[in-house]
């Protein structure tokens, strides 16, 4: 199921558009994926962040939205620290890892 498009173009730059689908699989009775993706635009920070169910254990929708709570949250927080080169986002995620 289709639940969130996302697009935006300002100030010059390319749009992105970011599509989020998930699938319950044929094996599974609850969906365990989760998925994140920036709602605001113009937000100072645009994250899309992708959590796969755990494979059937028990309990791997919980994991999966934690591990998008925990990531999302860690990232908000210090994001504003870190310079906005590449290799510093890289390694402010890895941080999180």
């Amino acid at each position: 199921m289709l639940k969130f498009q996302y697009s935006t173009k300002q100030r010059g730059e390319k749009m992105i558009k970011a599509y989020a689908k998930t699938d319950i699989g044929k094996a599974r009775e609850v969906n365990e994926d989760s998925y994140y993706i920036t709602e605001d635009p113009l937000a100072n920070m645009q994250l899309f962040i992708l959590a796969d169910g755990m494979g059937g254990y028990n309990g791997g929708d919980i994991a999966s939205k934690l591990a998008i709570s925990t990531a999302k949250s860690y990232i908000e927080h210090n994001f504003n620290e870190v310079s906005k080169d590449k290799e510093s986002l890289i390694q402010l995620i890895r941080k999180q890892c």
